[in-house]
């Protein structure tokens, strides 16, 4: 299989000018990989220490990451899935090589600046790039390996879109156009996904997954089927709440109604991608034409200021039992929520983004990591964790599409 390189192009003025960062130091597994050259530097902001502060702690999280990639290019934590409140391993998962850590992994490099062919951590991108291709099965597009699933398929998609709109490689788009085409095929009647292909029932967070990798997709070129995108986000409007929790997204509209962190602020983001960040309009149809209906996602943003789990740094310690993998998660999608409703009250943003600041540098590990039970709460083995973490981190940054305002 060929190596995913040197397509460096047009993508990148797109993607913000993507300015590397210049890190210190070279890669240890990688001795002969070298900084890019941050020919865009003078153009940002001139950090502050607090900024400084979280590069820094990012860059170590990086460097562990890239310490602890598998020869095949990449990354293991235990396979299974989300069961209630707690997470459920596959019975041959355990710290297995893992496509959705892979891709989240991936991502969290190029949001600090990394790309395929540029960047300290460029070599891991490209090795990470090329597993997640590898396992792009090539009748169905379906892409899985070791039991995993659509959240999997969904992060893949993703991730391979933002790296086409990076590189604009040949390869990368044809696997993308298959992926996304199995996305498409295997949405059910509700307009939404589960866990596996051609479900007849639907959840929440699986349909904004699906949604933002379609989105990612049609903003890199991908045709993607306008019914599909709608579909999807008349399911999402289904799950708001006017009643119980008013402003939450619930799990399912038909019989498992709980509201959670985790699932409002994926609901708010999938809505905001309209361009609408404190209410989101649309028609449905009426017994008389078309009736305008409207959502107010400020409600909603109430909802996951109480809701926060991490109200405060007080007591908070690397390997706190609050890290959970709904935690991560939850986070990954409320920062976009927040740094999106922005336009509405900057200070909210800003306050949001001081909170986690705060306290994700609590809870890193001395080596560089950030843990949870899908890497065992192992410090010297959790990839999600740590991906998350410097995902969440990295937005203020801009550097990858799905993060842009």
């Amino acid at each position: 299989m060929r190596i995913v390189t040197s397509r460096l192009m047009l993508g990148l003025a797109t993607l913000g000018c993507l300015a590397m960062s210049v890190l210190a130091q070279d890669s240890a597994e990688f001795p002969s990989v070298r900084p890019g050259v941050d020919t865009e530097s003078t153009r940002d902001p001139k950090p502050t220490p607090e900024d400084l502060q979280v590069r820094n702690a990012v860059y170590k999280g990086l460097k562990f990451l890239a310490g602890i990639q598998n020869n095949d290019g990449s990354w293991s934590n235990d396979v299974g899935n989300k069961l209630g409140q707690r997470f459920q391993v596959n019975r041959d998962g355990y710290g297995r090589p893992h496509l959705g850590v892979t891709a989240i992994v991936c991502m969290a490099f190029m949001a600090a600046g990394n790309t395929p062919d540029r960047g300290e951590f460029k070599r891991h991108v490209a090795a990470g790039i090329n597993f997640i291709i590898s396992n792009v099965d090539p009748e169905t597009g379906w892409i899985s390996a070791n039991g995993t699933r659509m959240y999997e398929h969904a992060f893949c998609s993703m991730c391979l879109a933002e790296v086409y709109g990076m590189t604009h490689d040949p390869v990368i788009l044809g696997k993308l156009r298959s992926a996304i085409q199995f996305i498409v095929k295997s949405q059910n009647q509700q307009g939404a996904w589960r866990y596996v292909p051609n479900q007849q029932d639907s959840d929440m967070s699986i349909c904004v997954c699906q949604l933002q990798a379609l989105r990612a997709a049609a903003n890199v070129g991908v045709i993607v089927p306008e019914s599909s995108i709608e579909a999807a986000k008349d399911y999402v409007r289904k799950s708001y709440s006017r009643r119980v929790n008013p402003g939450s997204f619930q799990y399912q509209i038909d019989w498992d109604g709980r509201s959670t962190f985790a699932l409002t602020a994926a609901g708010v983001v999938a809505l905001q991608s309209m361009g609408e960040y404190d209410s989101h309009t649309y028609e449905t149809p009426g017994t008389n034409g078309m009736v305008r209906q409207s959502l107010d996602l400020n409600r909603s943003i109430q909802f996951l200021h109480g809701e926060r789990p991490d109200q405060s740094a007080r007591g908070l310690s690397p390997g706190s039992s609050i890290c959970n993998y709904g935690f991560w998660y939850g986070h990954y999608y409320a920062a976009q929520a927040m740094h999106q409703y922005q336009y509405v009250s900057p200070r909210t943003w800003n306050e949001w983004n001081t909170r986690n600041r705060e306290n994700f540098l609590k809870l890193q590990h001395p080596n560089g990591a950030w843990t949870d039970e899908i890497g065992g709460w192992d410090a010297n083995k959790n990839a999600f964790a740590t991906a998350m973490a410097c995902l969440v981190l990295s937005i203020p940054r801009g550097y990858l599409p799905v993060f842009q305002n």
